[in-house]
């Protein structure tokens, strides 16, 4: 117990002094420092091409302090004094003579000058102008090989997001001249002139914003009628034997604005969401033979009256589009009556399967024993449709004992229509 006492007590011992030590050094610092600052020395920086060198001198004249450094001016050197105070902290400033190209509107020419671009204006008596530029701050220090140009300034003007900005350039490009108007270009943005082309006095540049904006669509797929032709039908026969359906399909388009206004979208994607289902139309093909029709005789019953551009050739209409040949019955209904298709019953308004002949179709109508139902209009739908008797029309008589008297006969249709 007694030795651990003991070294504690030096390890404090130790401590202890080496406090009073620090102490005494801080002391001797700040005693040396002012000494030093009773002596005389001061803080002088040296500015040369764009280095800066610091020291403490004691000496008077700026001469002294150079050479004290190793730092000598040359002949055709330039010594800076202005800020220059002997015993205060100051600057001196040196500039190198150097060769730099001079390049003004009446000429261009090669100097050796020590300074700034200012100081070289100045010494060749150059004022610039309002409407003149340097392309260079006037308070750059000359470095070798610098090109100084001072130009006619170009006055442009820059239009960009609904506002105009006049900038005062020189013969520098479309890029230099929007970055000089604060005017940033996007990567898709139209420039006009492009940024490569150099401006001139006058140059208008028009920037239009280009954004994209991507949308989707759900849009009908158009089903395709097809045609079917089969022998198993006469000629003229023509009936939808499969309704189409219209399909649905999901777009996705990239829209393109300029300044706003939509000018173009793209296809981007296409998805079908329902396929669409073709509509089938078969027509007859089977040829079939005209039966033999007897002697006309002359009485026509339907009172429709007979189109003016209708010929006929041996009293068979001249032209014509099919012709369907079957059986055909009659049948009469209450005066004003209706037919299906919202015409007025009467002779000439015929009942068919509008799946055959759609309403409105036009036809001349002819028994094989030469009588002549005439002029006929695809109005009504017949009774026939429903009962499967084989009947192909039913024509309108304006009696019931008309209709006895007709019975059924067989009839050649000319479709005209």
């Amino acid at each position: 117990m007694m030795i651990r006492i003991i070294r504690s007590k030096s390890l404090a011992f130790k401590l202890r002094l080496l406090s009073v030590i620090l102490v005494a050094l801080v002391i001797a610092l700040t005693i040396t420092a002012v000494a030093a600052s009773a002596a005389g020395e001061y803080v002088v920086d040296i500015y040369e091409n764009g280095t800066v060198v610091r020291t403490q001198t004691t000496d008077d004249t700026a001469e002294d302090i150079l050479e004290s450094l190793d730092i000598e001016v040359g002949e055709n050197d330039r010594l800076d004094l202005s800020l220059f105070k002997p015993g205060e902290a100051s600057t001196i400033v040196i500039y190198r003579a150097c060769k730099v190209t001079l390049t003004t509107p009446d000429g261009k020419k090669t100097v050796t000058f020590a300074g700034t671009v200012e100081d070289l204006l100045d010494s060749e008596g150059i004022t610039v102008g309002e409407d003149e530029l340097v392309n260079y701050p006037i308070h750059t220090v000359l470095t070798p090989g610098m090109e100084v140009t001072v130009e006619k300034a170009c006055l442009v003007t820059v239009v960009a997001d609904g506002e105009e900005t006049t900038v005062r350039v020189g013969f520098v490009t479309v890029s230099d001249a929007l970055e000089e108007a604060k005017v940033e270009v996007g990567e898709d943005d139209k420039v006009s002139p492009s940024l490569k082309k150099v401006v001139k006095d006058g140059t208008v540049i028009k920037v239009q914003r280009v954004t994209t904006e991507e949308r989707t669509e759900t849009e009908k797929i158009a089903y395709t009628t097809v045609t079917k032709k089969s022998d198993s039908y006469n000629q003229g026969y023509k009936n939808v034997t499969q309704k189409g359906e219209d399909g649905e399909k999901k777009v996705t388009y990239i829209d393109k604005y300029v300044d706003g206004e939509l000018v173009e979208s793209e296809v981007k994607d296409e998805e079908v969401i329902k396929e669409a289902v073709d509509e089938i139309v078969t027509v007859g093909t089977k040829t079939v033979a005209i039966p033999t029709v007897g002697k006309s005789n002359g009485k026509m019953i339907s009172e429709l009256a007979i189109p003016a551009d209708l010929e006929f050739v041996d009293g068979v209409p001249k032209n014509y589009k099919s012709i369907v040949t079957g059986k055909a019955v009659s049948y009469s209904a209450k005066p004003g009556a209706l037919t299906a298709s919202g015409r007025k019953a009467m002779p000439g308004h015929v009942a068919i399967d509008p799946k055959q002949f759609p309403y409105g179709t036009e036809m001349w109508i002819v028994a094989t024993d030469g009588t002549v139902y005439g002029y006929a209009i695809a109005a009504d739908t017949g009774e026939f449709v429903h009962n499967g008797s084989g009947v192909t029309v039913d024509l309108f008589m304006n009696t019931y004992e008309e209709c006895v008297q007709w019975g059924a006969k067989q009839v050649v249709i000319y479709v005209l229509s």
